[in-house]
């Protein structure tokens, strides 16, 4: 509880130190009059600071800056909602006492021995007419005159923060809008920075790749043509030795029948040795 109370501000700490000696004030002059008047007392001042730190809380609400106006905003807030619930336990501490103990005791009223019943219904009138009397100084009209305040300032408090809503969504929708341009606009910023020089280089090496794509088309192309050259050749080449291959069958074919000649040319020669022998 301490660490709540010193979190609260200073505007919030003295409505509830104000709610609460009141409320205090009550149960020590305990009497009928404080049963009847204490919890509306007590309920109507903590509306009261509730609408109080609301109002306070916009005092100084900009649109333009919400994100330093919010702070704030949520302090009167914060005062609004805590009034409220200090004023509303205070009511109920009455309420409950009432029940648990019963309502405190009518004062002795003076009045002398031997009244007659003409004066105890006398008496008795004039408490209805208090109670429920037509004129509004009567304690029926009084509830019903509280409980339609009570209404329309919880109208007015319910209208308060729907146009509160409103206005926080719109100006969180734009400042949300604002933020994100900011933050694209400044990741556009330093991408081109930290990789304005890689892109830069990559199109060097991009545009020196086609330079060499290009050069390695056009030898490639003079290597298909010299290939295409030493194909021919070597097919001539291969035509030409096939035709070395049938000449030289027929060479030997020469040279056999040259042997055969020889060696008759040969037997001729032998046989005129001998018959001139």
């Amino acid at each position: 509880m301490l660490r709540i109370w010193e979190g609260l501000n200073g505007f919030t700490q003295f409505s509830a130190v104000l709610i609460s000696s009141i409320g205090l004030l009550f149960h020590i002059t305990w009497s009928r009059r404080a049963t009847a008047l204490g919890p509306t007392i007590l309920t109507t001042l903590g509306i009261f600071f509730c609408f109080a730190g609301i109002a306070w809380g916009l005092l100084d609400f900009d649109a333009n800056d919400v994100r330093s106006s919010v702070p704030h905003l949520l302090g009167g807030i914060r005062t609004s909602f805590w009034a409220s619930v200090v004023g509303i336990f205070w009511a109920l501490t009455l309420k409950i006492r009432v029940a648990l103990f019963g309502d405190a005791p009518v004062p002795a009223s003076g009045a002398q021995e031997g009244s007659t019943v003409d004066d105890l219904a006398r008496l008795l009138v004039q408490l209805n007419r208090s109670i429920a009397g037509g004129d509004d100084s009567s304690l029926l009209s009084q509830v019903k005159l509280l409980r339609a305040d009570s209404n329309d300032r919880i109208d007015r408090l319910s209208e308060a923060f729907d146009g509160f809503a409103e206005n926080i969504a719109e100006t969180n929708s734009k400042a949300l809008v604002r933020a994100l341009s900011e933050v694209v606009r400044d990741f556009n910023t330093k991408l081109n920075e930290q990789f304005g020089d890689n892109f830069r280089q990559l199109n060097s090496g991009v545009a020196r790749l086609v330079v060499w794509q290009v050069q390695y088309e056009k030898q490639l192309k003079a290597l298909i043509e010299q290939e295409t050259a030493t194909r021919e050749s070597m097919t001539e080449a291969a035509s030409r030795f096939t035709d070395i291959v049938n000449l030289a069958s027929e060479f030997a074919a020469v040279a056999r029948s040259l042997q055969h000649i020889v060696g008759a040319l040969n037997n001729q020669s032998e046989q005129l040795a001998r018959a001139l022998l």
